[in-house]
């Protein structure tokens, strides 16, 4: 399993996040007694650390207290909680399940089990028994390059991931991002939906994790995904074994979020439940969404499956995208991405359903966004240079992504008759 973990180890609690023990109702978030407008997730570099900052302010009704706290609140060793930055967002049952399995397993004293893989920390989370594991826990203070990172890696100087492009303290924003931006077949779902995204992707939630009774507590804010069974990695058995729709549906996802971090390590394989069938789940998301294409890497791109085009099904899902309809999205969750994030989402969908439209398979588009060697570009980055040489300095982004649509539409199309 690749550590795509989460990076933050100094934690700055706004407004936003109380204290306040967790709230078990299905309704309620666990922001309690906060009306949180304009609620934004962003994390910065300070002094060798990472900072992680939830903006959204009280109304002045909430500032009010008309009478001190009459006793205290449980002493709870253990508490584990979705971070939720807008209140019009109602967790779905599957993540509030996941969560309340992850915590019942904390409170019982199933300690987490560190993964052996990976470049950073990474836990299994059991339920109550100890006998399952049901989590996937990745704290952002142990993601690779950040202060407390458990494989040794050194610390990032300037704020930049593992990854070109990425930034340390993110990687569980990403996390999420994946699972709010793998849509089912007929379009985004809802926050309180448990519907199966088209890739597959496992449910995913911001979570924080607070140890300690009163006095000095430790908290983790990292990405909780669910444990799949699985029967290993695709790096376990020969690509010949895996369905072509399987592929490609991992093929659209990472397209899309323009993945630095796929391998074969991070597609576990698993059954249908019902017919026995094998299924590909992708994981490990915390490269993607990158600010540039220059690590854009994708294992199945040498799969013979990459070679045969898509079929309708998916050529209907992909021409149903839409990059603006996307960053809304997550902005609606709570993480307004880089204007450089942004502009990867957009170009990497554009190129996406472009290319599908022309007929190109997974290979041919994958071959144009990622570089065939470390030092030279990829054709999608001359693309970009090129837009950046046509366009005059200060040019507003809808008339560079204008720019880049008709650049691309001419390498497409002298592509498409070769």
């Amino acid at each position: 399993m690749s550590s795509a973990g989460v990076a933050v180890s100094s934690i700055r609690e706004d407004a936003a996040l109380s204290s306040t023990p967790f709230a078990r109702s299905r309704s309620l978030h666990c922001l309690e007694d906060s009306i949180l407008k304009s609620a934004k997730v962003r994390s910065k570099l300070v002094d060798n650390d990472f900072e992680l900052t939830i903006n959204a302010p009280f109304s002045e009704q909430n500032q009010e207290t008309d009478a001190p706290a009459t006793r205290k609140p449980p002493d709870r060793q253990v508490l584990i909680e979705p971070v939720i930055v807008n209140p019009k967002i109602e967790l779905s049952s599957i993540l509030w399940d996941l969560i309340d399995s992850t915590r019942a397993g904390l409170e019982k004293g199933k300690k987490p089990v560190m993964s052996s893989e990976g470049s950073g920390g990474v836990y299994f989370m059991f339920d109550a028994t100890g006998r399952k594991y049901v989590s996937v826990f990745k704290p952002i203070d142990e993601e690779p390059m950040s202060e407390n990172n458990p494989r040794g890696l050194p610390l990032s100087l300037d704020g930049e991931g593992l990854k070109r492009g990425t930034r340390v303290g993110e990687g569980a924003l990403r996390e999420a991002a994946a699972y709010i931006l793998d849509h089912p077949f007929g379009g985004p779902r809802s926050s309180s939906s448990n519907q199966v995204g088209f890739a597959g992707v496992p449910p995913t939630a911001l979570v924080r994790c607070i140890r300690g009774g009163y006095g000095k507590k430790e908290i983790k804010i990292g990405s909780l995904q669910m444990f799949v069974k699985n029967h290993g990695s695709c790096e376990d058995v020969g690509p010949q074994a895996f369905p072509v729709e399987e592929v490609h549906k991992i093929a659209v996802l990472d397209l899309r979020l323009a993945n630095a971090d796929r391998h074969a390590g991070n597609i576990l394989l698993s059954r249908d439940e019902e017919d026995g069938r094998v299924m590909l789940v992708p994981i490990d998301h915390g490269y993607c969404l990158p600010e540039n294409f220059e690590d854009c890497t994708f294992d199945w791109l040498f799969w013979p499956q990459a070679r045969q085009p898509f079929d309708s099904r998916t050529l209907d899902y992909i021409k149903s995208l839409d990059a603006e309809q996307d960053l809304s999205l997550l902005k609606f969750y709570g993480w307004e991405p880089s204007p450089e994030c942004s502009r990867t989402l957009s170009i990497s969908t554009m190129l996406l359903k472009k290319g599908a439209e022309r007929g190109l398979t997974p290979r041919d588009i994958g071959d144009i966004l990622c570089r065939q060697t470390v030092r030279k570009e990829s054709r999608m980055e001359e693309m970009i240079r090129e837009a950046k040489d046509a366009v005059l300095p200060g040019t507003s982004e809808t008339v560079f992504m204008e720019t880049i649509s008709e650049i691309m539409d001419l390498h497409l199309d002298s592509l498409s008759k070769q």
